[in-house]
């Protein structure tokens, strides 16, 4: 399942887009009060359709969205092109080595000029840790 959330006037609205319906685990969240709508898997992919996805959330006049995933939909979505914005947070830490995640997966950007440009950077700390917060595109260009 993928999930989106929305802070509107109601703290407690999210909103999850599944493209596989496991009946139970959907039932456990309406049960909480999270309304759980199905859409249909991208070609050749398991999950819903992104495109699909902001549509809906369009004619539900939802405007902003941010999107917290792993390696899969981070990639996903950056292959898509609908990140307008990234914030990325790190720790004074360094981990690797086999078995590590990355940050996106899929098929990638081969070359330098394929891959998005990270402009108008701005830094945040938070005690040791630190955060990188920019723009890959001006939703306002279009």
């Amino acid at each position: 399942m993928q999930s989106v959330a929305h802070n509107g006037i109601d703290q407690k609205d999210v909103l999850v887009f599944c493209s596989s319906g496991e009946e139970k685990k959907k039932g456990e969240l309406e049960a909480r009060g999270i309304r759980v709508e199905h859409l249909p898997p991208a070609a050749s992919e398991k999950r819903s359709d992104i495109h699909a996805v902001l549509r809906r959330l369009g004619q539900l006049e939802i405007t902003s969205v941010m999107i917290e995933g792993g390696a899969a939909v981070n990639g996903t979505v950056l292959a898509s092109g609908v990140v307008d914005k990234v914030f990325f947070y790190y720790a004074p830490k360094i981990l690797g080595g086999a078995g590590s995640i990355p940050f996106a997966a899929g098929a990638g950007f081969r070359h330098m000029d394929e891959a998005p440009q990270v402009k108008h950077l701005h830094l945040h700390r938070f005690g040791e840790d630190f955060a990188v917060e920019g723009y890959l595109r001006d939703p306002y260009e279009e």
